[in-house]
């Protein structure tokens, strides 16, 4: 019935709805301030007709009675605590979700509005030049990110498993750009690969006058100058995610492989790899999360130069939406940017979880 009541106050706010009632015209304002609460109680109190659902039709299968007033009561003060949290992620995660879904398909530009246009939102996302480019940039960025960082940090922490000297000093120097900003790591690598005072200045000053390095100025290879950026700062921490899952790994495993003679390189393929799957599959999500949303370092670097060259998903979102002050486009891009992030999740949380009803 709150649902109901809820869902009742959002058609209220509605233009269509007002239109043919005068009277709740009159208190449009009224209406107008209660719609994204009311949306937001609708989904809070749906999610939780639900869960007694759910709950419910367990009780019918028990022969206790009082399943349900137990689950609600048992260990309440801790329930009571969490609401907040509970609401605030259906809040921002849920209801902002669905939010930007709804208005990807309505004309907003400066301020939100309801007007319906269809799929007109994403027909001139898809034929922009400019998004294409993001697309393309994303991929490349995406595919060398997954496959050097992933070689590149197991490589590291494969070196420092063999208890090497000052294993110490090593792991905090790889891990050191992890502890730096996107924004401070894109400024000190535009100084490196500035030719005017970076590597091709220093390779020139030994005698070297016809070498040329400035991948941030052309255009063909300046997403390879940001890939060098965001291999330099999230490689450390690839190669801490490896070293703990390495050193997970009974070192009866290592002594066995020893005295059966198995070179230590077929070792680490054969049996110590297999090992690590869930370490791999979590550093998976971990680098593709970043790549999705990668924006600071094409900002820092590039600002998405030469002309759209460099150009990211996140960068044309953010641009509509507030340089451009277009926010159906915007939301457009943003969706389609979530649709990314559920392809990322959905074969995860089958790995993850769907996996272990066969095991």
């Amino acid at each position: 019935m709150s649902a109901v009541f809820s869902v009742a106050i959002w058609v209220f706010a509605q233009k269509d709805i007002q239109s043919i009632f005068p009277v709740i015209k009159s208190y449009r304002k009224v209406w107008n301030t209660l719609e994204p609460f009311a949306l937001y109680l609708t989904i809070v109190f749906v999610l939780f007709a639900l869960i007694l659902a759910i709950v419910g039709a367990r009780d019918t299968r028990l022969d206790r009675p009082g399943y349900i007033e137990r689950f609600l009561v048992f260990n309440l003060s801790s329930k009571i605590a969490a609401l907040p949290m509970m609401f605030t992620a259906i809040g921002v995660f849920v209801i902002a979700t669905l939010w930007t879904v709804y208005h990807s398909f309505t004309n907003s530009r400066m301020l939100p509005k309801s007007e319906f246009i269809g799929l007109a939102q994403y027909e001139r996302l898809w034929s922009s030049d400019r998004w294409y480019m993001s697309i393309e940039n994303l991929a490349i960025y995406g595919v060398c990110s997954l496959i050097f960082s992933l070689f590149i940090g197991f490589m590291l922490a494969a070196l420092l498993d063999q208890k090497t000297r000052f294993e110490n000093t090593f792991r905090t120097i790889f891990l050191y750009p992890f502890a730096l900003s996107f924004i401070v790591t894109g400024l000190v690598w535009q100084w490196i690969l500035n030719p005017e005072y970076g590597v091709e200045k220093i390779v020139r000053s030994l005698g070297f006058d016809s070498f040329v390095f400035n991948p941030l100025y052309n255009g063909d290879i300046v997403i390879y100058g940001i890939l060098a950026a965001g291999l330099w700062q999230g490689t450390g921490f690839i190669m801490c995610l490896m070293l703990a899952g390495l050193r997970g790994i009974d070192q009866e495993i290592w002594k066995a492989a020893r005295i059966d003679g198995i070179p230590m390189w077929k070792t680490y393929i054969q049996v110590v790899i297999p090992m690590m799957r869930p370490i791999f599959i979590t550093t998976l999500v971990i680098i593709a999360a970043g790549i999705i949303k990668v924006y600071d370092l094409v900002v820092a670097q590039t600002s998405g130069g030469p002309g759209i060259s460099s150009e990211v998903p996140a960068k044309y979102v953010y641009d509509y939406m507030f340089s451009a002050q277009n926010l159906g486009q915007g939301f457009a891009a943003s969706t389609m940017m979530l649709v990314s992030v559920l392809v990322v999740l959905i074969p995860f949380a089958y790995l993850q979880f769907g996996r272990r009803k066969y095991d």
